[in-house]
């Protein structure tokens, strides 16, 4: 999934840490009777989240409550920052035994890292609910388990890739504007460079690719899992810069930026989400959640249709993906796993998809005709479901590392400082040594 606010920086995360994100404590009962209920005797299941689930945009709140009378359902944290915020909140929480959240959210870049500790998660096999295997991948499914076996998490979405284009650009750049011709132009990342300095010599007044970093995490993840699996840190924290995924994806990076195809527009930043209305720049590399869930609602109603997407260079590819986890010590833990399967099951995943975009991780959600003939009418009826089924259609699991969140911002900040002008790109794999080696130090502290 995800809205994935990236940002650089020790302030927010030591604020973080400290439990700058308020939310309503759902852990942590103890021996009073009452814990977990309403004024009215209900059960108030709180569903701790980050990004965007669309479960309020889908209607899942008020459906399952309609299901079930004696249920209260509370819905918090959609929009916030998942690195900076939400994981170093949720692990305190997981450590002290005060999580907020009977049901929570875990990305797939901590997910790994986080149910390695079983005694921090309900066990979800307990409430019969083993049985959902069959919903999902191997590797999805695995990957809600502990080490010892333990099931604690329900896959929600995955991240499949399309590229999206602003069509009157193209236009504007002599570039085909149709979907199938631009997929055929750059259906490799040469034929990606070609397209961009086509557009560059047409001296169309805006920047080709939105910024380094969107397509830093695309191209690294497709190089990595059709490689070797390594990207920036191994399993024991040491740093692999040399591994070819990143030599390729930072190299061709820096291609781009040569060329002057990259745009000064930081992810996420103010200037980044209103050039997305204002065509600053033609092209940003889309997940499903990036399509409804930010494009659709950044750049309004007026630039409904001039965008449009098409298959990225070398199609497969994953970027985001998220499970729901119930946390050890919630007043009402069976009640709580109910509602993540329900929340995570194909059905709701269709919703979802319907909703905000995210693309489902159960097969059988990605087979239905709402998901796989799905067409976005904001997106110039572009079909969706066909581009993105195809993306991650036997696409490996990436396997990050602990320290790979630090380190990607780190390597992310070298690269948004050269397309800034802050670093030479001559002095880039220096720079981003030492500062990778930094964030693992960092990491490592505990900060």
């Amino acid at each position: 999934m995800h809205l994935l606010k990236r940002q650089h920086g020790r302030v927010a995360l030591a604020a973080a840490a400290a439990g700058a994100l308020t939310l309503s404590a759902a852990c942590s009962g103890g021996d009073d009777e009452n814990a977990g209920l309403t004024e009215d005797g209900k059960i108030q299941l709180t569903v701790s989240l980050f990004g965007t689930f669309g479960y309020t945009e889908a209607g899942l709140e008020a459906e399952y409550e309609a299901l079930h009378d004696d249920i209260d359902v509370v819905i918090e944290g959609d929009g916030v920052n998942w690195e900076q915020e939400y994981r170093p909140t949720l692990e305190t929480g997981l450590e002290t035994g005060s999580v907020n959240g009977d049901v929570v959210g875990v990305e797939e870049q901590g997910v790994v890292q986080l149910f390695s500790n079983g005694d921090h998660w309900t066990d979800l096999g307990e409430y019969g609910h083993e049985e959902r295997a069959a919903d999902y991948v191997e590797w999805k499914w695995d990957l809600g388990h502990t080490p010892d076996g333990k099931l604690v998490g329900f896959g929600t979405d995955v991240g499949g890739m399309g590229m999206c284009y602003r069509t009157d650009l193209f236009e504007q750049a002599g570039l085909p504007t149709d979907r199938n011709e631009v997929a055929a132009l750059w259906a490799d990342w040469e034929g990606f460079k070609s397209v961009a300095q086509t557009f560059v010599d047409s001296d169309v007044d805006a920047a080709f690719l939105d910024g380094p970093t969107q397509l830093q995490n695309m191209l690294l993840g497709q190089l990595a899992g059709n490689g070797d699996g390594q990207m920036y840190v191994d399993a024991e924290g040491n740093l692999t810069m040399d591994a070819p995924a990143v030599q390729e994806s930072v190299g061709t990076i820096l291609d781009l930026n040569e060329m002057g195809a990259i745009g000064n527009f930081v992810s996420w930043s103010e200037e980044w989400i209103a050039a997305q209305a204002e065509g600053g720049y033609a092209v940003m590399p889309c997940p499903g959640w990036m399509t409804s869930g930010v494009i659709e609602p950044n750049a309004g109603p007026d630039n409904a249709g001039k965008w449009d997407m098409a298959a990225a260079p070398g199609v497969g590819g994953n970027w985001g993906g998220s499970w729901l986890a119930v946390p050890e010590g919630v007043p009402h833990p069976e009640e709580a796993a109910e509602l993540a399967a329900w929340l995570s099951a194909p059905e709701q995943q269709v919703k979802v998809f319907q909703a905000v975009g995210n693309f489902p991780s159960s097969p059988a959600a990605q087979a239905d005709p709402a998901v796989a003939d799905a067409t976005n009418a904001y997106f110039n009826d572009a079909p969706t479901g066909q581009i993105l089924t195809a993306s991650v259609q036997g696409f490996p699991p990436l396997d990050y590392s602990y320290y790979h969140p630090p380190v990607k911002a780190a390597v992310e900040n070298v690269l948004n400082g050269v397309v800034a002008g802050t670093f030479e790109p001559g002095d880039v794999w220096d720079q981003i040594e030492a500062d990778a080696g930094e964030a693992i130090e960092l990491a490592g502290s505990g900060l």
